[in-house]
């Protein structure tokens, strides 16, 4: 199973493999073995990328002096997650522990020590001996980070601001799903359906009609009522797929990322750069042999956002972009174009629908390759 990467590497955050053999898309692979049977944790940053296997922790990039800089770290047990932050890279256990290790040459896998969330109705918990139990280390199950911000989500749906307790959901069925971040905003989708956004809402990331600051999770009321199954978060933009296999975008548009026009035709005007409430994106039809079967065939299933573009992959498995590509992040054969302001297929791409298979970092595309078109 090849992992191919395209965009920014001016700090040799990946190495790619000897003589830089591009797919069809403009694509080159990474000298790294993955395999459905070794398990592979990657997060990418602006200035380097954190790989990990198993309990293997790999920092590689702009670390302290210069570029191709690389150190290793070995965790208390196997890696769950990561998300590679400007600060700090955030490293999470299969057992809910919660690590960080800045990106330098000589730092150290620190563990993370998190508030304890407020106290419930039901009071202190006791013993059967009536003696007060001390609050337990929260289990973490979800991480992200920005540039300005990091999230975890507990067990116990209490949402941090690390290492603060945040916010506490309260209701005992809801469920986190999926956790997203931009530079500076959430977003938050649970298994209901439901997305909750907080942060800097004001280039309208959040998809609130007031373009404010949120200090907590708010429910996204345009999107109330339809079932989302997927989101995503770029830089200063979000994205959500509804089970009807519809595509929202809101956010900034300054590069084309919402997947909507910048300049009308001739160039004259300038449309919104800003689009505050979610908007449902008319895709243009895939053209993929599958598409005779029917509509649902290539409808929209999974979204991907970096720092001004976005990609998605519809049922058939082909991948379409839209945004920012001047680092060659769409692919390097649009790397002589500044954007694109509408969804374009990547030609010569077919990835495996049904798994998390695409990573956007902020200026830079990797995806785990099922096949290539002929």
């Amino acid at each position: 199973m090849p992992l191919l990467f395209t965009g920014f590497n001016a700090f040799g955050q990946h190495e790619c493999v000897s003589g830089d053999a591009d797919c069809a898309a403009g694509f080159s692979e990474i000298n790294t073995t993955v395999s459905t049977q070794n398990q592979c944790t990657i997060s990418v940053g602006w200035r380097y990328a954190a790989l990990a296997f198993g309990r293997k922790l790999f920092l590689r990039g702009l670390l302290d002096d210069g570029p191709n800089e690389c150190v290793t770290h070995e965790a208390a047990g196997d890696i769950k997650a990561m998300a590679a932050g400007d600060s700090y890279c955030l490293v999470l256990l299969h057992n809910g522990q919660l690590y960080r290790v800045q990106p330098r040459l000589q730092a150290e896998l620190l563990f993370v020590r998190l508030e304890a969330p407020p106290r419930s109705n039901s009071g202190t918990k006791r013993s059967i001996f009536g003696i007060p139990k001390a609050p337990s280390s929260p289990i973490i199950e979800h991480i992200a980070c920005g540039s300005h911000i990091n999230v975890a989500i507990s067990s116990e749906n209490s949402v941090y601001s690390i290492p603060s307790c945040l916010h506490q959901f309260s209701e005992r069925q809801f469920r986190v799903k999926q956790l997203q971040c931009g530079f500076e905003h959430a977003v938050l989708l649970n298994v209901n359906g439901d997305v909750f956004t907080w942060g800097n809402g004001l280039r309208g990331q959040l998809g609130q009609a007031v373009l404010r600051v949120e200090e907590t999770p708010q429910l996204v009321e345009a999107l109330a009522g339809i079932k989302i199954t997927q989101i995503a978060a770029g830089g200063w933009h979000s994205a959500a797929i509804s089970a009807f296999g519809d595509l929202y975008t809101w956010g900034l548009n300054c590069s084309g990322q919402l997947g909507m026009r910048v300049m009308k035709p001739g160039g004259l005007l300038k449309e919104p750069t800003v689009y505050p409430l979610p908007q449902l994106q008319d895709l243009p039809e895939c053209g993929c042999p599958q598409e005779s079967r029917g509509s649902d065939d290539c409808a929209p299933l999974r979204a991907f956002a970096g720092s001004r573009h976005t990609l998605m992959i519809r049922q058939c498995g082909r991948l379409w972009a839209t945004g920012w590509c001047k680092h060659g992040q769409l692919g390097k054969r649009l790397q002589n174009l500044s954007y694109l302001d509408s969804f374009k297929a990547l030609e010569g791409i077919v990835v495996n629908p049904s798994s998390d298979n695409v990573l956007c970092g902020p200026w830079s595309t990797l995806i785990f390759l099922r096949k290539l078109e002929n």
